[in-house]
This record gives C-alpha cells, structure tokens and sequence, in this order.
C-alpha cells in the first residue's frame, strides 16, 4: 500500500479502525510496534504532524438542520505563506479527519516532488513568433 491508496481508504473510511491504524502505521510511520490507535484517537492522530506542520482548524461540521455533520481537519506548515496542495480533511471522526489531512499532504508532497524531478529545463529559451 502506499500514500495515494491510503487516502483514497481513509477517505472511504465511516469509523476507525485497527486495520486503518495498521494502515496508517505501515505507510506514515514505518513498522514498529506498538501501533497507536491514529484512526480512532485525536491523540494519537496528533503524533501522524510531520515536523513543522500544526493544526490550523479542527472542527465539526454543521448538517444545516441543527446538527453535526462530521469533521473537518486543516494542518499547515508555518514555513510556507501558501501550501500549493490540500492539507485538510473531512471525516466522519475527529481523529480521522486528522489522519486524512496528514495523509493528504504527505501525498501532496511526494507528488509535488516527482513533479519537480520531471520538470526539464529547456536547452534553448522559447522565442515568440511575429514581432
């Protein structure tokens, strides 16, 4: 498994779970024991933060009638004025919109990454036809 079939899982995800821990554990954190239970516990989603990212907004969402509708979670890095991929996530749990935000900006940033180690610095400078 790897970041982009994480997220796609996580966003499909209606409760945590331990195999979502797993999960999350194999593909953000490495292999090691014990797994903390990341999909089911805001505390334990908290320890996912890259270094250098914190959380901007976590919050419930309203269903417009009342009520709460799930949750949404926005991480950021203080280094950068404008993340140019999303950071945030919307879940049905705190701690797996929290999770869902990680995972996205992980995945943000790899494939930022294989974007920049595909960008191909022309030979010659592009000229304009006509004047």
């Amino acid at each position: 498994m790897d970041v982009s079939e994480l997220h796609t899982l996580l966003q499909g995800a209606k409760e945590g779970s331990e195999y979502l821990d797993y999960a999350i554990q194999r593909v953000v954190v490495g292999m090691t024991k014990p797994v903390p239970p990341y999909s089911r516990s805001i505390d334990a989603a908290v320890q996912l933060l890259p270094q250098g990212w914190s959380i901007q907004r976590l919050a419930q969402l309203s269903d417009c009638r009342g009520g709460f509708g799930g949750w949404i979670g926005e991480i950021f890095r203080a280094a950068d004025a404008m993340i140019p991929y999303p950071a945030n996530g919307t879940a049905p749990t705190a701690a797996l919109a929290l999770c869902l935000a990680v995972v996205r900006a992980l995945d943000g940033e790899r494939q930022d990454a294989v974007t920049k180690a595909l960008a191909v610095e022309p030979d010659t400078p592009l000229q304009r036809s006509g004047t």
